[in-house]
């Protein structure tokens, strides 16, 4: 992981972008037209991880094919 790479795991670890994460997500879920009931999981299941796995963790498992 690069230096800069790793400054933005750090400040996106203080928790500061996860309203703006939230937003994104919702926002794509209402463009794809998911029912809320299919939405409300996958919702919760983002809180999760966004307070329960570093960031670069996520990244480390997104670029490696997510485990």
């Amino acid at each position: 992981m690069k230096d800069y790479e790793q400054q933005d795991c750090q400040l996106f670890n203080t928790g500061r972008f996860n309203d703006i994460v939230y937003a994104y997500f919702v926002m794509a879920a209402r463009q794809a037209q998911l029912p809320n009931e299919n939405v409300v999981p996958l919702l919760a299941a983002l809180e999760n991880v966004l307070n329960n796995m570093p960031a670069e963790e996520a990244l480390q498992r997104f670029r490696g094919g997510i485990q």
